[in-house]
């Protein structure tokens, strides 16, 4: 089995979500825009990502849990997963960090 084919859909699109929000985040120091298109990565992309971000971890959780259950091939799945999933987290903190330090 394939990388691809053991996440699913859903958790594909979870994700993509995620690095999507991601790209799209506003630079530090960026002042809302309450009109227009620009809406999307002023308002809803910072209050969407921490909520992306909590799901993400939360699936990764489920498939830690999921894998201490099982062995063999369906373990190293659960993990592989998880570490995806991880990994996706750690690009999106890496990616908002700078934009929710300037706030504080």
């Amino acid at each position: 089995m394939t990388l691809l084919q053991d996440l699913g859909f859903l958790r594909i699109s979870l994700l993509l979500l995620g690095i999507f929000d991601t790209l799209i985040a506003p630079p530090a120091g960026t002042y809302a825009v309450k009109q227009g298109i620009e809406v999307i990565p002023t308002l809803v992309a910072p209050a969407a990502g921490p909520i992306i971000m909590m799901v993400i971890l939360f699936d990764a959780l489920m498939s830690k849990i999921r894998a201490s259950d099982t062995t063999g091939e369906e373990r190293k799945k659960f993990r592989s997963i998880m570490w995806t999933e991880l990994a996706v987290v750690a690009f999106m903190v890496i990616g908002w960090l700078p934009y929710f330090l300037a706030i504080f």
